[in-house]
């Protein structure tokens, strides 16, 4: 049964996004007005329980988070290209914005992909107003068949999230999940700079404006010294949970971080019982952009430093832990481990730990048939 709950809002998901297609064609087949502001509702629905379902039943991940985010995108498409075919003249009126809010979008979306290797899944505030709005002005075309207030308003405010999506991405050095505003943003931001972060301001529009400006040619930022990130692992962390690695303690490594309530946690490694650690410095291909009326994409190189650590739990399991760190912090915490985890080895990436048992008896079988062989010969000439 557990598993079938799990599966609920990825199929809701999916399902709302399956009727962008069907509203299309009803749209081209002439379908009732009704039966396409109905499909609107359904879709609608279909996103405000998918969430509350998974937070209530504790599946809701990043990933269930991230798929449900591109089915709004795929479903809201759709209506457009509805909206485009049944009342052309009404996208015509509202061209201006129309284009506007398809550059922000693209906007938001090619930053978060160049910057964090994924697209935005914020879920704030005012993306869910705008999704109540955007339903209603889309019912409300349906139904009457005509031209509705609630469209530029619907339109206006897309715009708006969009451009607190680029700020919370410009603030944010790792990617996060459902932060609700501006101030939520920063507040994490500090959280992850500790105390070198500046005070926190009062954004007002045209400051918003102008980090969306400096979006465009500032570079990406990827994790400054004394940051650190869980890149995955046999824990119950989130992928890219922020926090700190406390090296200060003789006797164990410490990652530290915020649980999404807020409340602080940790992950202790004790040095005597890490078996194995493995430096990585893996090359990542992000994508950047230039928004104009279009979007145009180029290749980027970027890397990625991550620490791979096994080690011994107090069951004596297998436990895994790998932390994304800064360069400069990658060498650093490598010496640490070679001096306080001594027992330990270091992998190479691509290459077998020349400590693991298994090297070191392998020649042993070919020694005994050796022996064997020469007593059974001995034997023989008797």
């Amino acid at each position: 049964m557990q598993i079938k709950k799990e599966q609920v809002p990825w199929v809701m998901a999916a399902g709302r996004a399956l009727l962008g297609p069907v509203i299309i064609a009803g749209e081209g087949c002439g379908w009732s007005a009704m039966t396409l502001a109905w499909l609107v509702v359904t879709a609608l629905v279909s996103d405000i329980f998918d969430g509350v379902l998974a937070r209530r039943w504790k599946c809701d991940t990043p990933a269930v988070r991230l798929f449900d985010s591109m089915a709004d995108t795929v479903f809201y498409v759709c209506v457009a290209i509805a909206l485009w075919i049944g009342q052309p003249q009404m996208c015509k009126d509202n061209a201006v914005l129309l284009i506007t809010l398809l550059a922000a979008e693209a906007s938001n979306f090619g930053v978060a992909l160049a910057k964090f290797g994924k697209p935005p899944s914020y879920h704030s505030s005012l993306a869910k107003a705008w999704g109540v709005v955007m339903a209603a002005a889309v019912v409300a075309v349906f139904a009457s068949r005509r031209a509705s207030p609630l469209v530029p308003a619907a339109l206006a405010m897309g715009i708006a999230c969009n451009l607190q999506g680029l700020a919370m991405t410009w603030m944010l050095p790792v990617w996060r999940q459902d932060v609700k505003t501006l101030r939520a943003a920063w507040r994490l931001r500090k959280e992850l700079q500790g105390n070198e972060a500046r005070s926190a301001c009062a954004f007002t529009p045209a400051i918003t404006a102008a980090l969306m400006l400096c979006l465009l040619t500032a570079p990406l930022f990827a994790l400054e010294p004394g940051q650190a990130a869980y890149a995955g692992g046999t824990a119950k962390v989130a992928l890219d949970t922020p926090g700190t690695l406390d090296v200060t303690s003789p006797t164990e490594l410490t990652f530290q971080y915020k649980e999404p309530n807020g409340t602080s946690a940790e992950i202790l490694i004790p040095y005597a019982a890490i078996r194995s650690f493995e430096p990585r410095q893996d090359v990542v291909r992000h994508l950047g952009f230039l928004p104009a009326l279009g979007v145009g994409l180029v290749a980027a190189r970027q890397r990625r430093y991550t620490v791979t650590i096994s080690y011994a739990d107090s069951s004596n399991a297998m436990q895994v832990a790998i932390i994304e760190v800064a360069r400069r912090d990658q060498t650093a915490i490598q010496s640490i481990l070679r001096a306080r985890a001594p027992h330990s080895c270091m992998v190479m990436p691509y290459t077998p730990c020349a400590a693991t048992p298994a090297a070191s008896a392998s020649p042993r079988p070919a020694q005994d048939s050796h022996h064997n062989r020469n007593g059974r010969q001995r034997a023989h000439q008797q």
